[in-house]
């Protein structure tokens, strides 16, 4: 029997819906479960098919494996995929870049980070971070890398680290699920870029549905706006 007219050009709509659609990697470490963060984003980006990873690790094997589209992460991992330009910078409050802030539950000396036991989420490899790290707080402290940000609360609780690590945006977040009178310390001229959308080619679909995004959806990427 052959197939009915109305279903071969449904399938061939398919066909050609899922050609034009972007493969989008999201990688962004926050409070928020990734599950949820994806199924925001995908709610959002409809006709993009978007993967949120919670583990570096996870992000860089599946952009080596399978190659997305289009990768949405902090800056600085961008920078380290020489085959994607970015097309949209993410924006707070009229900046591309945050305040990095110390959290501890003693008195920490911005001035003398070599000395300290500094808790950081791993946004790159562990070479690349130390880099990164000693451009942020201008030293090499002694860092103690965690896959996820809800792993950082612990250094501070069993003593592993002296501070931890963050942007500003995360500041309320983390001290909100800590029953520690914990403290904050500005680093000066200190600041981390925020999350960048690069790809390998044209990105029109991807870039109108990350404008299009809700408030709470941008939210979870730590923007409010983006930029060119």
């Amino acid at each position: 029997m052959k197939p009915h007219r109305s279903a071969i050009w449904l399938v061939a709509a398919w066909m050609a819906a899922s050609a034009w659609a972007d493969k989008i990697y999201v990688f962004y470490p926050s409070m928020a479960k990734p599950n949820v963060v994806q199924a925001a984003l995908q709610a959002k980006l409809a006709g993009n098919e978007v993967t949120v990873f919670g583990r570096l690790a996870d992000f860089t094997a599946m952009v080596g494996q399978t190659p997305p589209d289009v990768i949405l992460a902090p800056k600085a991992l961008v920078d380290q995929f020489a085959g994607f330009k970015p097309f949209l910078k993410g924006s707070r409050k009229g900046a591309t870049h945050e305040g990095a802030v110390l959290i501890s539950t003693k008195p920490v000396n911005a001035g003398a980070m070599a000395s300290v036991n500094l808790g950081v989420v791993g946004i790159l490899d562990r070479a690349a971070m130390n880099g990164f790290v000693q451009g942020v707080v201008g030293a090499l402290p002694k860092l103690k890398l965690v896959t996820k940000v809800e792993d950082l609360l612990p250094l501070l609780t069993f003593g592993s680290a002296d501070a931890i690590l963050v942007g500003e945006d995360q500041v309320d977040d983390i001290k909100g699920r800590s029953q520690a009178a914990l403290q904050t310390t500005e680093i000066d001229n200190g600041t981390i870029g925020l999350v960048v959308a690069a790809a390998k080619g044209d990105a029109a679909k991807a870039e109108s549905g990350l404008k299009g995004l809700g408030a709470a959806e941008k939210k979870m990427l730590g923007v409010d706006s983006w930029t060119k």
